[in-house]
């Protein structure tokens, strides 16, 4: 019986010492420095796509605005052409028309093409003597 209360008592020691005991074994300079390497090139990996997804966004904004000026543009003239009764604006009306047509053509066109993006890789370190760092103090 005694025994069994010898293994129970250690048992419970174990459990709240050897967790501890393994924190402070993560918490060494050498996995610690590890652990910078690998949260250094993810973060870098995500700012990249980051910088991508900002440039697409922007163009994609860009786009939009084109098009809603050429639209604007394409009612006030079909407006002030049939106030004024002027063939001349009724012209321009004409050639903001086909103008929205071929730009709304080549966005067709250009979402039609297959998108060649850059895949990134996480790169996980297997080899940990690759990832740390040794100083040298002197």
């Amino acid at each position: 019986m005694e025994i069994y209360a010898f293994l129970l008592i250690g048992g419970i020691w174990a459990a709240f010492l050897l967790p501890s005991l393994m924190e402070g074994r993560r918490s060494a300079p050498a996995s610690s420095t590890r652990n910078f390497a690998r949260s250094k090139d993810l973060l870098a990996s995500v700012a990249t796509e980051q910088r991508q997804v900002k440039q697409r966004r922007r163009a994609s904004a860009k786009r939009q605005r084109i098009l809603i000026a050429l639209i604007v543009g394409a009612v006030i003239s079909l407006a002030a052409a049939i106030v004024m009764a002027s063939p001349v604006l009724l012209v321009v009306t004409i050639a903001f028309d086909l103008a929205v047509a071929a730009f709304v053509t080549l966005l067709l066109q250009a979402r039609q093409q297959p998108v060649t993006a850059d895949v990134v890789h996480l790169r996980v370190v297997e080899n940990d003597e690759l990832a740390t760092v040794r100083v040298v103090a002197g």
